[in-house]
């Protein structure tokens, strides 16, 4: 089974943005977390400026899923241009299929891997300056 959701990052104001679009479209977090809520992921040690920052938040919006999350303090953020496309399947021929022709001409951020929150995850900016978010779904 695939999927395809837009994710949209914020500088520091995740949360107020997922009450704000909640209200709106009269829904509530399928999921909320913090970042000081995640498990130990090496590599990572959480900024205490970041331990109350949103992780990861979703809303169901008109049929389609929109995640949410604060990006790192020392990530480069630019309004307008925080929108990441996430595509997953649960096939992983698929997903190493994508993420190696979504990559030619473009950049790496994180490469096809195994995460905390899935078996098979990765991230990339396209050679058009799209960033994508892959992921095997369980």
């Amino acid at each position: 089974m695939e999927s395809f959701t837009i994710f949209m990052n914020f500088d520091g104001n995740c949360r107020e943005v997922v009450e704000f679009y909640g209200k709106v479209f009269k829904v509530a977090p399928g999921s909320l977390q913090t970042y000081g809520e995640m498990p130990p992921t090496p590599g990572f040690d959480i900024p205490e400026a970041l331990a109350n920052k949103i992780m990861y938040a979703d809303l169901k919006i008109a049929g389609t899923n929109i995640m949410f999350s604060d990006i790192p303090p020392d990530t480069d953020y630019a309004a307008g241009t925080n929108i990441v496309l996430t595509i997953g399947s649960t096939d992983d021929a698929e997903i190493r299929r994508w993420f190696g022709e979504l990559k030619e001409g473009g950049e790496v951020i994180s490469p096809l891997g195994e995460t905390f929150f899935s078996k098979l995850y990765g991230m990339l900016v396209d050679k058009f300056g799209i960033c994508w978010n892959i992921i095997l779904n369980d």
